[in-house]
């Protein structure tokens, strides 16, 4: 009786301090503004209530890893390119995500998307033998994101099950704290067989999660300068493609002159390890081609098809300069876009397909992470995309 008594003390004294945090923190999380958006910060992309609460009618999530935080000073990145346009893009990503976290992600804010779309922006380098490591997967789970999916009452207990497998399969061993979490979420608000105390413990833990998600919003917003009051502009204004890519021409034959066209600060980072790259990658007969993410994918694509979400491949190419300096096998690239174009058939999902900009001066800001032109063909590929009807 003494620990049941304990317990409900325990269960009093949390509550009232969620209460608490709500009061303080209702008016200082700016919602609904188009500059959160575009915002490339990481830790939006964990966020629920950041995500639902600034969903507009002309925006709709774009998912990605880290060429987000790429680019973010030029006039070429999403923020700059769509900043006098309705067009709102949801910019959802960072190093280390990738198919698995979005199709989370996707499920859990689908109830806040007017616009019934998605784009996923392909990075190449995540169709590696493992697919998303545990650290990884670890490091960008979202707890608040991960129940926001088992409470989506369209999602298939199918899919559900495949995401939970691959989740308790990554986090067990790195995050077994958090794994508890999600068996009493998966227990509560799917399999709908937790008890009155569980079901009492999830509401407060989701409810804790959610205003402390708030407080690390309105903190990061306030160093972001991003404020309430920001609002779309009134007519739509496409922005001139054509100027830009004229621009980034410009821009990259006085910025970009070395023997992979990358920006010059990249180059002069990776110059002294050039001999050690050097054929490295000769061997990759099957690079990319071998890999779990392309389930992951699929999974991405199935939470579209039962959320009745169209969505958009974005097929980034590698930099054809530098993987041929490593020796990267081009038999081995092509493989890999072929799959990509396979997937989607197999889904019926269109492709913004750029497989053949390999080899395109100034696509690209260093290695791996689109630049000038990359940003540029991206972006009017996404505005393309956000004008169909």
């Amino acid at each position: 009786m003494k620990r049941v008594k304990a317990f409900l003390a325990a269960l009093l004294l949390f509550a009232v301090t969620v209460a608490g945090c709500h009061v303080y923190i209702q008016g200082r999380v700016a919602v609904n503004n188009p500059k959160f958006s575009t915002w490339s910060e990481e830790k939006k992309g964990k966020s629920l209530a950041g995500l639902t609460e600034n969903m507009n009618e002309e925006s709709f999530p774009v998912f990605g890893s880290s060429e987000f935080q790429h680019g973010t000073e030029t006039i070429y990145h999403p923020s700059e390119i769509f900043s006098q346009s309705r067009f709102n893009p949801m910019l959802i990503g960072a190093g280390y995500y990738q198919s698995l976290s979005h199709a989370v992600t996707l499920a859990a804010v689908e109830g806040s998307m007017e616009q019934r779309k998605a784009v996923l922006i392909l990075s190449p380098q995540w169709f590696r033998k493992t697919g998303v490591v545990n650290q990884a997967y670890a490091s960008r789970f979202s707890e608040t994101l991960y129940a926001g999916m088992l409470a989506n009452d369209k999602l298939s207990d199918e899919t559900k099950k495949y995401i939970s497998k691959r989740t308790h399969k990554l986090l067990r061993g790195i995050d077994d704290k958090t794994l508890e979490h999600v068996d009493l979420h998966e227990k509560v608000l799917w399999q709908k067989e937790g008890n009155a105390i569980e079901a009492a413990q999830e509401e407060l833990w989701n409810r804790f999660l959610h205003e402390k998600e708030l407080f690390s919003m309105s903190a990061m917003q306030n160093v972001a300068g991003i404020r309430q009051g920001d609002g779309l502009p009134v007519e739509e204004q496409e922005p001139d493609w054509d100027a830009l890519m004229q621009q980034a021409e410009a821009d990259g034959e006085r910025e970009n002159q070395n023997e992979f066209f990358i920006n010059d600060s990249s180059y002069k980072r990776l110059e002294p390890h050039l001999e050690q790259k050097k054929d490295v990658s000769k061997d990759a007969v099957n690079g990319y081609q071998k890999s779990p993410e392309y389930d992951d994918l699929r999974c991405f694509l199935q939470v579209c098809r039962e959320l009745e979400i169209t969505p958009m491949l974005v097929l980034i190419p590698v930099n054809g300069y530098y993987y041929d300096f490593t020796g990267f096998p081009k038999t081995a690239r092509e493989g890999y876009y072929e799959k990509i174009r396979a997937v989607a058939e197999e889904y019926g999902v269109q492709v913004a397909d750029f497989s053949d900009q390999e080899y395109t001066k100034y696509f690209f800001e260093d290695r791996v992470h689109i630049g000038k032109k990359g940003w540029v063909m991206v972006c009017e590929s996404l505005y393309r995309f956000y004008q169909e009807d």
